[in-house]
């Protein structure tokens, strides 16, 4: 279905007067990931680094300088550093301006993977001229790596720092003598100084300049937003003068920045290339960071989903997350009114569809944006408790205790703060580097094809939060039970849930269209096959389903958790509830229990698709293909049949992933087919063995079939 612009941009322009006229600064932000169309490679699958991503960072990069932020500067900044990984995860950072060009000569800098024209002896010439012009020249230290006959020059070192708008060069006691000697790595020289080795008192930030592959490499330390301005307007007249070219800019971003300075990076993620999106004061803002991001990835090669070996098409398994906050603490409008907290977790926890509906197929206890109440049992009770509390709070409410009243409560099963539906680990955490950022994190969002859907739903969540803001919800948490993925891992029940949210919105003044979110069903959701019977249809609709986390296992080091991925889920939807009048469904032999829902009858099915180790239940053989026979009420013979195959019918493997949307979707019609050597037997149906925690669900590894 066609996105309807016009009226998305009129509800989003209601949502934005009711914002500015309660004067609240919502700024919202994502994290949408892309991949290559082949990601056969550990980088494009488990691994957050490799050959390949950095260059298509640094091509992207190009392509959003020339397009979006031109005369910005790039540069390579070094995030997080995680266990087992050999050095922190980089980020290619665009940084741009509004006011001034900071880094106009575009054509210097190096966007490629590809080996400049620099020798090593540019480095030192540029870091003379440096010296030269801040007559420090003294100060000049040479860095080495290697030991013996190997030890060479790896790069030249100036300590460096920027205070009160003057240069302070210091002495290291360092000489020629006893030089400078790099830790062990492929990491730039500005990451492997031996900075224990200096006084205590000594400053610990240098400037180093080194050549690798033909790049000059230029490592910035860290400083404010004025000296980080003042050293690069500085280094920019000096490659100028020299003429240099393929500048590649790495060490640390400024520290406290310009209020009209834009920020957005591309991180090494595993599995993707991430996209940090600069905060938006408007879902308008944000829809067009979004389209410009998706065209620039396309320009060099990179997508929005990923082509799996039987024809499905998923997002990219990296997440997409949306975030949401203030410009400022003053202006936070969760710092401000902190009750508005407890109303947005009270919300989200009443709407499964907010928790499933737009991320992957693998919801539940194991994935990586569980429920509140998928965790311990005592979650729900103590977060309703917590809940209570700060919405009865008198006394001020500040971020460090917003961040007690929470972090222990919105995690996963194991504790992890980061991995939780809605999280809070960069709101207030003054254990994490960038941990006070005043932001909401949304987790349970995915990508999609197109970035007009994942727009739309951004503008979603933002009518949601406007609602909230406007009349907080104060209903008593929801204990589900059983139901909670029962019925909510079935489409039917989750577009339901859409539609009652919708509607509500539409009491409170915004008027968010359900079928906006169409395609987001259709995506998740799609009809994977259809049985034609005598004056009606059964359809076969791609469901939900929970992995469940396996036992930990040592592997040698850390503690590792898996989840049992053998399992599969299905909605079956009868066309006309007086067709079970006339005769009955079987899937594989055992009675579908149908119940009707809103005039439909619908009933979901669980199975085991695949083999895997270790899994549940290694006395249930594959359960697929599913045989699904109608049988007439009348004669007891079975009169409309097919097979749905999970797998390749026709072998064992695929000869790799599908190369296009064309051959994908073959992949998937061919998974479902005619049974006509079913027709005309006259099948013995099974009683479905139920239990009280799948009212909506038959699950076949209970049954006994031969």
């Amino acid at each position: 279905m066609p996105h309807n612009r016009e009226e998305i941009f009129k509800c989003a322009q209601s949502v934005e007067a009711y914002l500015e006229s309660e004067g609240i600064g919502l700024t919202m932000g994502g994290e949408p990931t892309f991949i290559v169309p082949n990601p056969e490679t550990p980088e494009w699958n488990t691994a957050a680094m490799g050959p390949e991503k950095l260059g298509y960072a640094r091509r992207m990069t190009a392509e959003l300088i020339q397009e979006v932020y031109p005369q910005a500067l790039a540069m390579q900044v070094f995030g997080k550093w995680y266990p087992g990984e050999p050095l922190p995860r980089w980020n290619f950072m665009t940084l741009h301006h509004t006011q001034t060009p900071i880094w106009p000569e575009t054509e210097r800098l190096l966007f490629d993977d590809v080996v400049g024209s620099n020798t090593e002896k540019t480095a030192e010439v540029v870091m003379k001229a440096v010296a030269k012009k801040l007559k420090v020249s003294a100060s000049i230290l040479a860095a080495y790596e290697g030991e013996g006959k190997s030890k060479q020059v790896a790069g030249w070192v100036l300590p460096l720092d920027y205070e009160d708008g003057e240069w302070v060069c210091a002495s290291w006691p360092f000489s020629k003598k006893q030089p400078i000697k790099l830790f062990d790595g492929d990491s730039p020289v500005g990451l492997r100084l031996p900075l224990n080795d200096l006084p205590e008192d000594c400053c610990r930030k240098a400037l180093t300049i080194e050549v690798r592959q033909g790049a000059i490499e230029i490592f910035i330390p860290p400083l404010d937003w004025i000296g980080f301005r003042a050293l690069i307007d500085f280094l920019r007249g000096i490659v100028v003068e020299l003429d240099i070219k393929d500048i590649l800019f790495c060490g640390y971003a400024p520290t406290k920045t310009d209020d009209d300075l834009i920020t957005l990076g591309l991180a090494a993620d595993p599995g993707v290339l991430e996209v940090n999106v600069p905060p938006s004061d408007t879902w308008e803002g944000y829809d067009r960071i979004l389209e410009q991001c998706a065209s620039a990835a396309a320009k060099v090669g990179l997508q929005l989903t990923k082509f799996q070996l039987n024809g499905v098409i998923y997002g990219t398994g990296g997440g997409s997350h949306l975030a949401f906050g203030g410009r400022s603490k003053e202006s936070n409008p969760f710092m401000l009114e902190p009750k508005r907290i407890a109303s947005l977790l009270r919300y989200w926890q009443h709407h499964p569809a907010l928790s499933y509906l737009f991320t992957g197929q693998h919801v539940g206890p194991g994935s990586q944006a569980p429920r509140v109440d998928e965790g311990p049992r005592h979650g729900l009770y103590e977060l309703e408790v917590a809940c209570e509390g700060l919405e009865n709070m008198k006394d001020l409410v500040d971020g460090p205790l917003i961040d007690q009243f929470f972090k222990n409560l919105l995690t996963d099963s194991s504790g992890n703060t980061h991995r939780a539906e809605l999280c809070f680990d960069k709101f207030h955490n003054l254990s994490a580097p960038n941990g006070c950022l005043g932001i909401v994190e949304f987790r349970a969002f995915e990508t999609f094809p197109d970035p007009k859907t994942m727009s739309a739903i951004a503008l979603f969540v933002r009518t949601i939060l406007a609602r909230l803001f406007k009349a907080p919800f104060k209903e008593e948490l929801k204990r589900f039970g059983p139901d909670l993925h029962d019925r909510y891992f079935l489409p039917a029940f989750l577009w339901e849930d859409v539609q009652t949210i919708c509607a509500d919105l539409k009491e409170h003044g915004f008027d968010f269209d359900p079928e906006w979110l169409r395609p987001v069903l259709d995506f998740r959701c799609p009809t994977v096959g259809t049985l034609e019977v005598a004056g009606g249809s059964v359809d076969i609709r791609q469901a939900f389903e929970s992995w469940p986390l396996m036992a930990e296992e040592s592997q040698g080091a850390a503690t590792v958790r898996v989840v049992d991925n053998s399992s599969d889920r299905l909605q079956l939807t009868l066309s006309d509830s007086s067709l079970l009048k006339k005769g009955k469904l079987l899937a594989n032999g055992v009675e579908v229990p149908f119940e009707e829902v809103d005039g439909f009858m619908i009933c979901g099915l669980r199975y085991k698709s695949a083999s895997a180790y270790p899994a549940l239940h290694p006395h249930v053989p594959i359960q697929s293909p599913l045989w699904f026979e109608w049988v007439d009420a009348e004669s007891g013979k079975t009169t409309h049949a097919g097979r749905y195959f999970y797998w390749n019918p026709n072998a064992t493997i695929y000869e790799g992933r599908p190369q296009t949307i064309e051959e994908a979707q073959h992949r998937r019609e061919e998974r479902s087919q005619s049974a006509d050597d079913l027709i005309g037997s006259k099948p013995a149906a099974i009683k479905p063995k139920l239990a009280p925690e799948y009212r909506h669900t038959l699950d076949l590894r209970r049954q006994l079939v031969v």
